[in-house]
């Protein structure tokens, strides 16, 4: 559908950036960077933090996936608006509902019919403020999540740098001697301590970043979900909510 063209632009973008991590996935284990950083972890911390890192990923394109479809929505409702559909019936029972039978069930259905009842039920043009505050929590619930997860992911990172030099620390106490054996493998445990350190931090601080780029993705397709709801309600629809303050 031609009013379709431009809703999924979002999950087009998470797709692009979802392909480049792939490869880049692909040419670190091809690498063996991945087995690097893994095999190198004593405290596992890198492991957990990409696998957390690939399930909020994959969940984030499935929320990209479903804006799009709900700004696909959204258009197709204005372009019904524009060539005079009528939205809304009334009912004595009932109050206000869909004239299409089986709407689809979408933020953007739902603001507006709410939008309708309340009108009808007032008997006029009302604000529909706390009602845009209800829709824009709806929209962003999860999004809180994903970034509390990138978040955790960084300091999961910096708490394996603090496991790291515990390590370092604990292989200098275990020093008995100061011949050149003990000093080699001192320096040798220190190294473990060392890469723990560094790995685990590296690997927080990229995921993090990596994810919280994902979840700016989908506030913006949000914030322009929001704006085509609020366009819908304040103009498009403006003549059919007079009409039913006179019904």
């Amino acid at each position: 559908m031609s009013h379709c063209v431009g809703a999924y632009t979002p999950f087009y973008r998470w797709l692009i950036f979802f392909g480049l991590l792939l490869f880049g996935g692909f040419f670190a284990l091809s690498n063996d960077l991945l087995a690097e950083v893994l095999g190198s972890d004593k405290s596992y911390l890198s492991g957990v933090i990409l696998f957390l890192f690939l399930l909020t990923s994959l969940d984030a394109g499935r929320r990209a996936r479903h804006l799009g479809s709900e700004l696909c929505t959204a258009s197709d409702i204005a372009a019904r608006v524009r060539e005079g559909e009528q939205l809304f019936v009334t009912a004595v029972a009932s109050g206000v509902r869909y004239a299409q039978e089986n709407a689809p069930d979408s933020y953007a259905h739902h603001h507006l019919l709410l939008l309708a009842n309340k009108t009808y039920q007032q008997g006029a043009l009302c604000n529909q403020d706390l009602l845009l505050e209800r829709l824009e929590n709806a929209l962003g619930r999860g999004h809180e999540t994903g970034w509390f997860i990138a978040d955790l992911m960084i300091r999961l990172g910096l708490l394996g740098t603090v496991i790291g030099f515990i390590f370092m620390l604990g292989s200098v106490a275990q020093v008995s001697s100061v011949d050149i054996h003990a000093l080699q493998q001192l320096l040798t445990n220190m190294s473990t301590g060392m890469r723990i350190a560094l790995y685990t931090t590296l690997t927080g601080l990229a995921a993090g970043m990596l994810l919280g780029f994902q979840y700016r993705l989908l506030d913006q397709a949000v914030d322009r979900l929001m704006a085509e709801i609020i366009e819908l309600s304040e103009v498009h629809i403006t003549a059919q909510l007079r009409q039913l303050t006179t019904a």
